[in-house]
């Protein structure tokens, strides 16, 4: 089994009428190898389709004994592909900042100051990648 994604721009809801995998051959296959090679491996029905949206930065991540970590806290767009690797650095900042401190709330005060500048130049970095992928022509010196 192989994941990958790949970005068309389209109104949100947007199907294509010729169907997913036709699409997608559509959309990506005159690429350079390997992409037409990962497509003809790509079955029937095994390609899903989502709008991607993009959410505003939370203010805090911490609120009482409440916590969130990874998407609930910071959502991404998934283009540069940091969403679970953000997840999982969430998780081991909790956990060090809780067996740091007897005191709860200093140790969520803690998490929530060391992770949400971090994860908001991600999302914000994500965010300029995906809209740097979708575009169609390039004006300017390169």
């Amino acid at each position: 089994m192989t994941n990958w994604y790949a970005a068309v721009a389209a109104p949100a809801g947007f199907r294509p009428p010729e169907g997913d995998l036709a699409a997608l051959w559509r959309w990506f296959g005159d690429w350079h190898d390997p992409l037409p090679a990962v497509l003809e491996r790509v079955e029937a029905g095994g390609v899903l389709q989502h709008d991607v949206r993009y959410l505003p930065a939370l203010p805090s991540y911490v609120r009482g004994r409440l916590v969130l970590l990874g998407d609930a806290a910071h959502a991404m767009t998934p283009d540069l592909g940091q969403g679970a690797c953000q997840a999982l650095i969430d998780a081991v900042v909790l956990a060090r900042s809780l067996a740091q401190s007897p005191d709860v709330a200093a140790a969520l005060a803690r998490y929530d100051r060391a992770r949400r500048g971090p994860t908001r130049r991600m999302a914000a970095m994500a965010v300029r990648a995906g809209r740097l992928a979708q575009v169609r022509r390039f004006t300017g010196c390169l």
